[in-house]
């Protein structure tokens, strides 16, 4: 137990982003109730690590910025209001250290003679830290970063569970096969890497016009579960979601929101903006269903793209999704 042992891994958060507090000295909010010194991390229940990289995104040709979004995510989380001395008790564990290259969008790749990918190694750390954490009995939030990132935290679900299921809330099946990853192949690497069934996978939200009628064939063929935009607010999005929920039961399972599933109305700063979408108020609510489930270990919020957003208007509503899954 403990988080010293992952200390060559992460980057701690900023003072000043733990010292943020109200000018009312009424107000109460979460980050006073936070845990973020090492040795309080045995009394958490929740875990937040963030990976601030968009290599990924940019190796699939996307508008790069998503690797400003932990901490912008965080300026907004750490100041909603919550009760004081509340049972929900959240250690931030900071960002994987991506030092290993510049995440501007020119990128600037070292010599690595063990792992000549850096993106890969970047994934590795990512892997070894959630998976400590679920380990000690931590639910764990991600912030991206990339969508690549769900590649790194499936595979440490699987690595600790014998049977996962994962759920990608998503415009897009993250399916694509390419000789290295990127921000399209997470999903198909997981499954071509055994370490996901495809009939354990939901993908919720998909826009076929957002997809290579390609890719679309061959995951029905693999045996993922589709669930497409248009049938799924014909059906209703919350009864649609809960019948997932139903259907993935108690076994143990991984839910990953990329926030471009989102229309651009209420999502603007996504990496791949649509008009047409689930609203904020909809992935709010299939948060709040899933949290029920005790069998939820990991979130995972991605695409968020600080760089093109308006009025903070996605890293507020990434801030209240994370504080659903929390608070409910």
């Amino acid at each position: 137990m403990g988080i010293e042992r992952l200390k060559a891994i992460l980057k701690p958060v900023s003072n000043s982003l733990k010292s943020m507090r109200s000018h009312d000295p009424n107000d109460h909010w979460l980050v006073q109730e936070m845990l973020f010194d090492a040795n309080d991390y045995d009394q958490s229940t929740h875990v937040l690590i963030g990976c601030p990289q968009h290599e990924g995104v940019l190796r699939n040709s996307g508008r790069t910025g998503a690797a400003e979004a932990p901490n912008k995510i965080r300026e907004q989380l750490f100041k909603l209001q919550v009760k004081k001395d509340t049972t929900i008790r959240l250690f931030d564990a900071g960002n994987v250290s991506t030092d290993l290259f510049d995440s501007s969008e020119v990128t600037d790749f070292p010599d690595l003679d063990q792992n000549p990918d850096v993106l890969e190694e970047i994934h590795n750390r990512l892997s070894t830290a959630v998976g400590d954490f679920l380990r000690d009995g931590k639910k764990v939030i991600v912030l991206g970063g990339g969508n690549d990132i769900s590649y790194a935290d499936v595979r440490a679900l699987a690595e600790t569970e014998r049977e996962i299921s994962a759920i990608n809330i998503d415009a897009h099946l993250d399916m694509r096969e390419d000789d290295e990853m990127t921000s399209g192949t997470p999903y198909r690497r997981l499954i071509d890497d055994h370490y996901l069934s495809p009939h354990q996978f939901y993908e919720f939200g998909i826009r076929p016009e957002s997809n290579g009628a390609y890719y679309l064939e061959n995951a029905g063929k693999l045996g993922v579960n589709v669930h497409l935009l248009a049938d799924i607010l014909q059906e209703g999005v919350s009864p649609a979601f809960q019948h997932i929920l139903g259907q993935i039961g108690e076994r143990p399972f991984f839910l990953g929101l990329d926030m471009d599933s989102i229309q651009a109305s209420d999502a603007p700063g996504v990496s791949a903006s649509s008009p047409v979408g689930f609203s904020g108020r909809e992935v709010l609510e299939c948060i709040h269903q899933a949290r029920q489930k005790e069998n939820l270990k990991v979130f995972e919020i991605t695409e968020v793209n600080p760089k093109y957003d308006i009025d903070n208007r996605t890293v507020k509503l990434a801030a209240q999704v994370v504080f659903r899954f929390l608070f409910g």
